[in-house]
């Protein structure tokens, strides 16, 4: 078996693997024959470049992906404070610290200060979203609307993110907490 088409074979068989796919669904997802995909994942066919960006699109990856080799995940990652994106809101100062693939789900980091007395709405993320939220400093009441709770130092809060939900800084400090959201990722995004 040629190395090339080995790493293929497998980044294929994993991705589909991980989206929950039988080789008939990629393969109607893809256009790609079920016995092609069959011998894809043995390693034991050269596809053509256009099979290959066929089951890219299918799997929502890059070709790249299909082809390189899986690299070990690193066994440290560190995003100093100040160096994430800044998505900052009119009354928090928010930050995106890393987003990650987990099997078929997207996984957001978010360090947010919400200001004293003060409070945002966010709108729904989607079907399948989660919020999970550790609150750092200060006492913050957050969640979708009709279900939102009061959160202080060191509480853990998680939420559907599928339909809009708020956060309200209590107290005379502003709140710190951080957020991690999790979207499912369907394919063709």
């Amino acid at each position: 078996m040629d190395d090339l088409a080995g790493r293929l074979g497998a980044n294929v068989r994993f991705l589909r693997h991980s989206h929950g796919l039988s080789l008939a669904q990629l393969a109607a997802r893809s256009g790609v024959a079920k016995s092609t995909l069959g011998q894809i994942e043995a390693g034991s066919t050269n596809p053509t470049l256009s099979t290959i960006h066929s089951l890219a699109v299918a799997l929502s990856v890059e070709v790249k992906q299909l082809i390189d080799a899986v690299e070990p995940a690193a066994e440290t990652v560190i995003v100093r404070a100040g160096e994430g994106s800044d998505i900052s809101g009119e009354t928090s100062v928010a930050q995106h610290m890393r987003t990650a693939l987990v099997g078929p789900s997207v996984v957001e980091f978010h360090r947010v200060t919400l200001e004293a007395g003060t409070h945002e709405t966010s709108p729904s993320h989607g079907s399948g979203s989660l919020e999970h939220v550790l609150v750092t400093r200060g006492s913050v009441v957050l969640g979708p609307a009709e279900d939102a709770v009061t959160a202080h130092v060191g509480d853990y809060v998680s939420y559907p993110g599928d339909r809009p939900h708020r956060f309200e800084a209590l107290g005379a400090e502003p709140a710190e907490y951080w957020i991690v959201a999790t979207f499912p990722r369907r394919l063709g995004e």
